[in-house]
């Protein structure tokens, strides 16, 4: 059906109420029984639309005031006032040309003028219409898309872009679900570390602190009269005091490097002899303990721009990792290499014949608190610090501590520092 609807037709549409159809679509048309001043009243002028044969015919009239028994009429010729409007809808706007066509129907839904000549439409189904007015009941302004398919391609895209929505949304909730159940088992496995660290370190203040009180009491008392025996009874001591202060360095610095605290006092320094002093302040307990220890190093000196205290801590906390994750061969090598390339740099390497690093865990053992499984199930000491320690104050220093597997069995942890440029 149209969109306008004759009231009258509207009234009498058998199996419709007529509230079903809209005020609006109703064409307001003269009832043909009304008596003709009935249907003027007190105006003076205006227009009259009736049908007569199912042809709408248009009056226009005017009724003088000062003489009411005159009324002039004129009936509205149809056929040439279609010719007239034939232009009216050439002045359409330029941007809708291209997507919409707009043509005028009259009373029998035949066209009267379109904004695009050649056209052809079902003239019968715009996409949307409305009544011309009063004085043309039925005449009807109408829209008709220039490419019908084109709606459908739209609605189409529109659902597709709905779709991909949904499936953006859908994937966003389970991504952010993943996210916050890793997040979650993360927590956990750092408050377990947490737990495991507390333990540790309570148990690795206690043995030295237990050792340094037992030997020292029995050397106060006077009941080592032995030279031999004191001697080793004050190495004991020394040996113990100096891994309670390694402990309890590295706990303190982790703190001040995790609150943003830690301050390095840089200078120049010759890294070489640094590495060498080090080393052999370490060497008795190394030796004690049964080591092979080796040192191989340059004659040359290697300047460095560095925190002596700091570079010395990265070196003891590496050679300290080396002497507990030892096997059966108790041998260490320290190590210093210069090379030129990407960039001129020192390194600086601690080799072991130790238990090695399992696959997979060659960056884990780099994370806070981390301790391997068999470490903790074999007894060995460590709070799980040494070596994030070590290589958070090499990048504070530009450079980096690494592992790599050694050949044949062990391990080997480098410290990359850079260079500045050579002495001219």
């Amino acid at each position: 059906m149209r969109n306008v609807v004759p009231q009258q037709q509207a009234l009498v549409t058998p199996g419709k109420d007529p509230s079903e159809f809209s005020a609006q679509q109703y064409s307001k048309l003269s009832c043909t029984d009304a008596e003709f001043r009935q249907l003027i009243g007190d105006q003076s002028e205006g227009t009259l639309a009736r049908f007569l044969d199912n042809k709408l015919n248009v009056l226009c009239w005017y009724h003088p005031r000062r003489d009411t028994n005159f009324i002039f009429v004129a009936q509205l010729a149809l056929p040439l006032l279609k010719e007239q409007l034939k232009g009216i809808l050439d002045s359409l706007e330029p941007a809708l040309r291209e997507d919409i066509v707009v043509a005028m129907l009259d009373e029998s839904a035949r066209l009267v003028a379109v904004s695009r000549p050649g056209f052809a439409a079902n003239w019968k189904h715009p996409i949307v219409s409305t009544e011309v007015g009063e004085a043309l009941p039925h005449w009807e302004l109408a829209v008709y898309l220039l490419d019908p398919s084109r709606l459908t391609r739209s609605v189409h895209m529109l659902r597709l872009t709905f779709g991909l929505l949904i499936g953006v949304l859908l994937l966003s909730i389970v991504i952010g679900s993943w996210l916050i159940v890793k997040d979650f088992d993360r927590q956990l496995t750092l408050a377990r570390q947490k737990t495991d660290f507390v333990s540790n370190v309570s148990h690795e203040l206690k043995t030295p602190l237990t050792s340094i009180r037992m030997f020292s009491e029995l050397l106060a008392a006077g009941r080592v009269t032995d030279p031999e025996k004191r001697k080793s009874y004050l190495e004991i001591i020394t040996a113990e005091s100096a891994r309670l202060t390694r402990l309890i360095n590295n706990v303190l610095d982790f703190a001040h490097l995790e609150r943003g605290e830690k301050k390095y006092e840089m200078r120049k320094l010759d890294f070489v002899t640094l590495a060498r002093d080090t080393a052999e302040a370490y060497r008795p307990q190394l030796e004690k303990s049964g080591f092979d220890f080796k040192c191989e190093l340059p004659e040359q000196a290697l300047d460095v721009h560095a925190d002596r205290d700091a570079l010395a801590q990265v070196i003891v906390n590496l050679l300290s990792n080396a002497e507990k994750y030892s096997g059966s061969q108790r041998e260490i090598i320290l190590r210093i290499e210069l090379h030129n390339s990407p960039l001129r740099h020192v390194e600086l390497q601690v080799l072991d014949r130790g238990l090695g690093v399992a696959a997979g865990c060659e960056e884990k053992i780099f994370e806070k608190f981390y301790r391997a499984h068999d470490s903790l199930s074999s007894g060995i000491q460590g709070s799980g610090l040494g070596l994030t320690l070590a290589r958070q104050i090499a990048r504070a220093h530009g450079g980096d501590v690494a592992y790599l597997p050694r050949e044949g069995s062990g391990s080997c942890f480098i410290l990359r520092l850079p260079l500045g440029p050579p002495n001219a």
